[in-house]
Order: C-alpha cells, then structure tokens, then sequence
C-alpha cells in the first residue's frame, strides 16, 4: 500500500479534489436554480432582506463544506500517521527533523517562560484572555519572529555563499 501511494498518492489527491469540487459545484448550481436563484444573485442581500422568521435556507452548500472539512480531516490524518511511520521506521534519517522540532519547541518554551501577560496591556480585559493564553500568544509570535528572522538570515547567507562558488 505504502508503495502504491508514494506511486500514485499525488494524483490520486488531485483526482479526489476535483471530485470534491465537482460535487460541490454541481450542489451549488442545482440547489441555486432549485431555490429559485441564479448565480449572480447576492445571496447576502438575501439574506439581509428576509424578515426574521423566514430566513432561505442555502442548505445545499453543506455537502461541498463537509466534504471539505472531511478532506482536511484525511489529510491531517494521514500526516501524522505516515510521519509517525517514517519516523519509527527509519529513526536515524529523521534525526535532524527530531532536532529541529526540539530546537523550535526550546525557543518557544524560553519566550514562553519569560513572557508577562501585562505585555498586552488593556487589550487582555477587551477580549478576556487568560495570563496562560496570553503568554501562549506571546511566545508563538516571538518564536515565529524569531524562526522568520533566522530563514532569512539563511537565504541571504546562502546567496551570498553562491556568489563566491
């Protein structure tokens, strides 16, 4: 199985995605002219314009986003098992990729711990944000900084090291 989909997996991706989408156009376009719309209508305007109890129901976009939602569901699935297999399988090739998620994960748990949640200020109370949320927030975005930073430290580096080859 695995040989067939490291073979065949991409194009049968493509192949699922085009029928999503096709299922989900074909809903659209026959639940539209069902319920008496065209496709140029502003479903919005509809929608504002209808009183209060007797709001149209556009229930024939749920089976395109459930589709969706269900491809992402797969795929994410699917990541992590196919990760957690090559990583068991072949543990010393995925040494590096170990090594740099704990490279990431120590960055973010010392921006983490050194993080105040005041750093925010007034905002906290606005949007009631815990202090643990908030050192969350604050330790992802100085981790990304951080990571972004050093990627482009990199690529400038790395072009310059291919000016002097």
């Amino acid at each position: 199985m695995y040989k067939f989909l490291t073979k065949n997996g991409q194009l049968l991706a493509i192949l699922l995605g085009v029928v999503v989408v096709a299922i989900f156009l074909i809903t659209v376009f026959t639940g539209l002219d069902g319920a008496g719309y065209s496709v140029g209508d502003d479903l919005n305007q509809i929608m504002k314009d209808a009183p209060e109890g007797d709001k149209p129901a556009f229930d024939f976009f749920n089976l395109g986003l459930g589709l969706t939602i269900a491809l992402i569901g797969i795929a994410f699935v699917a990541a992590v098992v196919f990760g957690l297999w090559q990583l068991i399988s072949s543990p010393k090739q995925s040494l590096k990729g170990i090594l740099g998620v704990l490279v990431i994960a120590a960055i973010f748990f010392a921006f983490y711990s050194s993080a105040t949640p005041d750093m925010a200020g007034d905002i906290l109370n606005k949007f009631d944000v815990s202090a643990n949320v908030s050192k969350l927030i604050s330790g992802g975005i100085w981790t990304t900084l951080v990571l972004l930073a050093g990627s482009f430290a990199i690529m400038v580096l790395a072009e310059v090291r291919n000016l002097f080859k």
